[in-house]
């Protein structure tokens, strides 16, 4: 966690002045009463919120020192339910959805509110953060807490905040998507870095989800690079898989700078040449980002990973990148480029990682162009379809087909909705491809291929008695 600009913390210091003089507040303290604390919080809440935005954008290692210093009561609680929802969702959660550590930040954040004067207010728009916060929590650390409040009232408060059916890890999960959907507009992520060699399995979860979300986001990371490239050049840190797959996301999704790349250079090549699981590393993070599709390992990555690569050292990766450059240079439509393609495929086990690697980068290029069509482009997916049918027998891949199929889908019931008229001919020649294609790539039965163009009868309303 950085230290918070001094800039910041004065215009911080500042709203809280204006808080303190206002109107707003005044009315507040002779009243106490919900009405008057909503109209404190629509006259100030939007200025604090322009603040966090604007560290979140440029100086987002700052974001939870900025919300230490919100633990002021000059700042009377404002804004705090939604810094609370930030520590919740900021927790590196398991596959059982509990946290992988106990998070302090939250803990520190209830804690103030809990003790705040304004808890009777604030309490109105916290439970649903406790009831998540406390649910992923360990029951010794939320006793704990609970225990810890001097006041019985607000102690009953947080009892009844720990919901007995979410013990349950499948009630758990729902919850907690639907809670997280909440936050999807905002920019909140930050993380924390390393201090000994063990942290970097604690902290894992939370640097990739950072990294992740300043990759997919058009932000200024001009802040974080140097904390970043500070851990990637760890000694103690290199060859473990959590540094293979944060340098991966790194070298893939952020420009380099020649000062950048001759950092990197040695790094990367000098763990292909030192470390025997580092190729294997490498690919598990690949076929993760396929997975997630977001960031999209394209063009750009593939090439922004070539710049530091030294294609001298002869290994998987460099073969892989070998094959892309042939891709990325000519075309995955040049039969040259199918060729090589099928060559390295050939080269590999039909299931191992290398081939799914490669499937799942033409895929990627398949799934780019054909969700950017229009219905009126249809004829594009007509043209293109003999090239992804050529790379569909290039792989003899039961998965790599049916994802076809599935972009297929998607692209034939935009065409649907726009052309409704049986009769016309855009309707009818998207008809017949599709019917050949579907049985020439035997993605559906005959039965089912004509049922795609049924239209549904709507039901009848019952006859009122």
């Amino acid at each position: 966690m950085a230290e918070l600009n001094e800039a910041y913390g004065e215009h911080l210091a500042k709203i809280a002045d204006a808080i303190q003089e206002s109107e707003e507040f005044a009315a507040f303290l002779d009243t106490e009463e919900i009405d008057e604390y909503k109209a404190l919080q629509e006259a100030f809440e939007p200025h604090i919120e322009e603040l966090y935005n604007a560290v979140a954008a440029t100086d987002p290692l700052q974001l939870m020192a900025l919300e230490k210093a919100m633990l002021h009561e000059d700042l009377v609680g404002l804004y705090l339910p939604k810094v609370l929802g930030f520590a919740v969702l900021r927790g590196q959660v398991t596959d059982n959805y509990k946290y992988l550590r106990s998070q302090e930040h939250f803990r520190s954040i209830l804690d103030f509110i809990c003790n705040s004067p304004n808890f009777d207010v604030l309490k109105t728009r916290i439970g649903q953060s406790v009831q998540i916060g406390f649910a992923l929590s360990s029951d010794i650390y939320v006793t704990g807490f609970i225990e810890s409040i001097a006041n019985k009232r607000v102690r009953w408060y947080l009892l009844n905040q720990k919901l007995s059916e979410l013990r349950d890890v499948n009630q758990r999960r729902a919850s907690f998507v639907r809670y997280k959907r909440q936050f999807n507009s905002y920019n909140f992520l930050s993380t924390e870095f390393p201090e000994k060699a063990t942290d970097i399995k604690l902290l894992f979860g939370m640097l990739r989800d950072f990294i992740i979300h300043r990759a997919k986001n058009d932000f200024d990371d001009g802040t974080i690079y140097y904390p970043i490239t500070e851990m990637l050049m760890r000694e103690d840190l290199q060859g473990t898989p959590e540094h293979t797959y944060l340098m991966g996301l790194f070298l893939n999704f952020f420009p380099m700078n020649e000062d950048y790349l001759k950092i990197f250079r040695p790094i990367l090549n000098g763990l292909r040449e030192n470390n025997k699981d580092f190729s294997e590393q490498y690919f598990d993070f690949l076929m993760d980002m396929h997975e997630r599709k977001t960031p999209a390992l394209n063009i750009d990555a593939d090439r922004r990973f070539i710049e530091v690569l030294d294609l001298n050292i002869e290994d998987d990766i460099k073969e892989l990148y070998t094959t892309l450059r042939s891709v990325h240079d000519r075309g995955y439509i040049h039969e040259e480029v199918q060729a090589d393609v099928k060559r390295y495929h050939e080269s590999h086990e039909g299931l191992s990682t290398e081939n799914e690697a490669i499937r799942r980068s033409i895929l990627a290029y398949i799934r780019q162009l054909m969700e950017n069509l229009e219905p009126e482009d249809y004829p594009t997916w007509f043209e293109m379809h003999p090239v992804f049918a050529s790379y569909m027998k290039i792989f003899g891949n039961e998965e790599f087909n049916q994802s076809i199929k599935g972009i297929y889908l998607r692209f034939l019931r935009k065409c649907m909705k726009r052309y409704t008229d049986k009769r016309g001919g855009d309707y009818q020649g998207v008809k017949k491809f599709t019917t050949a294609t579907f049985k020439e790539c035997k993605f559906m039965k005959d039965k089912d291929i004509k049922d795609l163009f049924k239209t549904k009868r709507k039901k009848k309303p019952t006859p009122a008695k």
